[in-house]
């Protein structure tokens, strides 16, 4: 817990076509004394994160009519989707793989955008798209038209990839590794232990075999609904896809720099508190956050999350994970058969983009670096000093090559974001034991007003963007279910003035209504335990202290409240005068300070 000290939080609505609009109204209206009320926005919904989950929640509650905010911590929304040029070839930065039709509404939604032959198959394998294995130091061999199949070490990890999703029923859940060296005889010494690590199942899980459970793993792949094949976009970035589908008109409703440090849903509108001070009051709040963060605990949830939720979060794995991208003078691979190269080096599998974008002139490898491999990567103690290792491993598999070759290169490192922490989830032990998986705990809402969305918490198609965009559609649906429709338009929008916010005690200030259209009943709650349901009441602070108060108000179309965090300001009674008298003065103030409780309203 942050411990932080908050006024107290009550339900609050403004009408969506006003909100941000009726706080600057009252902001110009009625000029507020410097530490007087708190900076506050207002929304149907809330949703933290502005990744693909919780931009196709917004997405999907902006379809119903709700007035959604999304806020994000980082400069740009996208989470792990994003691209940029490395010469004329485009580089994704996370996200990459665009998986079949089947169950994916997101291909679909693309061929009809950008037309057939926007999608280009990639990693099918075959005579035109050959995967490149390097073992003992260099020496490699062709996986579909080489020699692959008469090294027996290769032979037993393609035996072990058709194995592992036979372990559904096992009594245990060992760690991956743990199988390997009891059963397979196969340890980190071992020669092609690096394709266990580099590609099926860590590399592809986003992770190390010393953290995988066998049993979670074979589950997971057992419950798989996507299709295997897998294609590159060609005409634009993924994210630019998504933008051009679903996002681009939410962007205005983002906030951007804004992490979330606070969530409270003590008081009857629940309310996330961002770094920069701001309340930002909702009927419902989605955290779509990633497992990382969620694990890291920088959110202060008001109160602690159910014990069952904490241990989903922190029972399924997130993994360290980095991208590097190179650019070369020339292609000293085999460009027209090689689909991926897997290195024995930290550098691990390498594959060129190019391949599926038309038109490219440049040599561009991007290597997908996962879990301990990462962990070296990062380890390093510059990004020159990543690029030279990439360099290093691709120079053992194509004869010291690479590096005359060397442009340019980036480097993308997920886990040094503070605000994802990781590349994504992935089954460690216990994940998904008999029964309730550890995703679909983490998945339920708290209570009536907290929601989860993510690719972490799609039980089925997990570490995905159809994951994450359809876990985004189901808490957007769960949260409409609660609240039953947006307002109605003949809702009133609560708005008030007070006649002075701040003031020695006794301070008398008077409450005007300002709500349109007209209110019937009022209640209102001035934030030190007395309430009114007069219209336009006076109101007595005989302490001293700082004061939220809220204004409830209703007529035959519904109800809705405003709540101004931090509006009354009132002042220790001796306080003027002690700052008056002087320097002994002041270190008397001090004192007492010290010495008096603090109320928070």
């Amino acid at each position: 817990m942050l411990g932080l000290a908050r006024p107290r939080i009550l339900r609050a609505r403004i009408a969506k076509w006003g909100r941000l609009s009726a706080l600057t109204l009252i902001v110009l209206l009625y000029p507020l004394p410097s530490g007087a009320v708190a900076p506050f926005t207002d929304h149907d919904v809330v949703i933290v994160g502005a990744g693909a989950a919780g931009l196709y929640a917004a997405y999907t509650l902006d379809n119903l009519g709700y007035d959604a905010l999304v806020i994000e911590a980082r400069h740009e929304h996208g989470g792990r989707i994003g691209s940029h040029m490395l010469g004329d070839v485009r580089i994704e930065e996370g996200a990459e793989e665009l998986y079949g039709s089947q169950n994916n509404f997101v291909f679909d939604d693309i061929k009809a955008l950008y037309g057939t032959g926007a999608q280009v198959r990639i990693f099918k394998g075959g005579s035109t798209q050959d995967q490149l294995i390097s073992m003992d130091g260099g020496s490699t061999c062709w996986a579909d038209t080489g020699n692959c199949y008469l090294d027996a070490d290769i032979d037993k990890y393609w035996a072990f990839s058709s194995d592992v999703w036979t372990h559904d029923n096992d009594p245990t859940d060992p760690l991956v590794s743990t199988y390997l060296a009891n059963i397979l005889g196969v340890g980190p010494t071992n020669r092609a232990y690096h394709l266990y690590q580099a590609a099926s199942p860590a590399g592809e899980y986003g992770t190390t075999v010393k953290r995988l459970g066998l049993r979670s793993l074979s589950r997971e792949g057992n419950a798989w609904p996507l299709s295997e094949r897998l294609y590159g976009l060609g005409p634009v970035g993924y994210r630019d896809a998504l933008d051009a589908l679903y996002f681009g008109s939410l962007v205005p409703n983002v906030v951007y720099n804004s992490p979330v440090t606070v969530i409270d849903t003590t008081g009857p509108k629940p309310v996330a508190l961002d770094a920069n001070g701001v309340y930002h009051y909702a009927n419902a709040i989605i955290v779509t956050v990633s497992i990382g963060v969620l694990q890291a605990e920088i959110i202060d949830f008001i109160p602690d999350l159910p014990a069952a939720k904490v241990t989903a979060y922190n029972t399924i794995g997130m993994g360290k994970g980095m991208k590097i991208s190179l650019r070369f003078n020339n292609a000293f691979w085999n460009e027209a058969k090689m689909m991926d190269v897997i290195t024995e080096g930290p550098t691990a599998q390498c594959w060129n983009p190019g391949k599926y974008q038309v038109g490219t002139a440049d040599h561009v490898l991007t290597c997908f670096i996962m879990g301990e491999n990462s962990e070296f990567m990062e380890a390093l103690p510059t990004d020159a000093a990543r690029l030279n290792q990439a360099l290093t491993d691709l120079d053992q598999v194509f004869a010291g090559l690479a590096a005359p070759a060397f442009i340019e290169g980036v480097v993308n490192n997920w886990s040094a974001d503070p605000y994802i922490r990781g590349s994504y989830s992935f089954p460690a032990p216990g994940t998904r034991p008999g029964g309730t998986t550890m995703r679909e705990v983490l998945a339920q809402p708290v209570g009536s007003e907290l929601y989860f969305a993510g690719e972490a918490t799609h039980n089925t198609a997990p570490s995905t963007v159809p994951g994450a965009l359809q876990s985004g559609e189901r808490a957007g649906q769960e949260a409409h279910g609660q609240l039953g429709g947006p307002p109605s338009p003949a809702t009133p929008s609560s708005l008030f003035s007070a006649s002075t916010e701040s003031g020695s005690p006794p301070l008398d200030v008077i409450f005007t209504d300002l709500s349109t259209p007209l209110a019937t009943s009022w209640l209102w709650d001035f934030g030190d335990d007395e309430s009114s349901n007069s219209q336009n009441p006076s109101h007595q602070y005989v302490v001293a202290g700082t004061y939220t108060v809220s204004l409830t108000t209703s007529n035959a179309a519904g109800t809705h409240t405003l709540v101004q965090p931090s509006l009354i300001a009132v002042p220790e009674p001796a306080s003027l005068a002690l700052w008056l008298s002087g320097v002994a003065g002041l270190g008397f103030l001090a004192r007492r300070r010290e010495q008096r409780p603090v109320r928070a309203g």
